[in-house]
């Protein structure tokens, strides 16, 4: 079994990306919905709570993520070590939840198993990675797709921010798979990379992560 990391800008694809690798038979583990439920385990809600206040929190006990963004994204000081203390508290929680899947994932047989996490290099997980596929779209695509999402422009550099650079991922990557046209072009892309690297997998590796 292969394992495939899935990198790229705010807005690029990486979830058009994954769903076609999907379709393909690859096992999926989406760290951002590994996130929301690590926000419901009793511990993490006490340290949260510890560090953010009770504010963050709904009348039920439940993290009000929205909130939880107001304090993490940002330029200053306090905001990026608020994010810092978050990351500190949820990373090894959702990485503990990828080793598990990919686990059970081998146990299955599946072909690849695709970690589609925005913050993999950050977390360490691009460690897992058997290849790493960088979605490339440029700036005006994306931000017309995050508005179109109800982003504002600032949300999207905010967010963008708080990402390693974009150069430092296509860096990282294997292969870089086009976005900044129809789907269909990145479906393809995604089709002949699965030919090639999983569907008949090469020889070993010259430079393995």
């Amino acid at each position: 079994m292969k394992t495939i990391g899935i990198l790229g800008g705010i807005a690029s694809g990486k979830s058009a990306a994954t769903d076609a690798l999907r379709q393909l038979g690859a096992v999926v583990f989406d760290a951002d919905k590994a996130g929301h439920r690590v926000l419901e385990l009793p511990e993490v809600k006490a340290e949260i709570r510890a560090r953010f206040s009770s504010s963050v929190f709904d009348a039920h006990g439940n993290v009000l993520r929205p909130k939880i963004a107001e304090l993490v994204f940002g330029d200053s000081g306090p905001h990026r070590q608020a994010l810092a203390d978050l990351e500190k508290i949820s990373h090894p929680r959702i990485g503990a939840l990828l080793e598990a899947a990919l686990k059970q994932a081998e146990v299955s047989g599946a072909p690849a198993f695709v970690v589609d996490a925005p913050v993999m290099i950050k977390a360490g997980w691009i460690g897992h990675c058997d290849y790493v596929l960088y979605v490339d779209a440029s700036r005006e695509k994306r931000l017309e797709r995050a508005l179109a999402r109800n982003w504002s422009e600032n949300e999207f550099d905010i967010r963008e921010a708080a990402q390693e650079k974009l150069e430092v991922k296509r860096q990282l990557a294997d292969i870089a798979i086009p976005n900044d046209d129809d789907l269909s072009q990145l479906q393809a892309a995604i089709r002949s990379f699965w030919n090639q690297q999983i569907a008949s997998p090469p020889g070993p590796r010259g430079n393995p992560r």
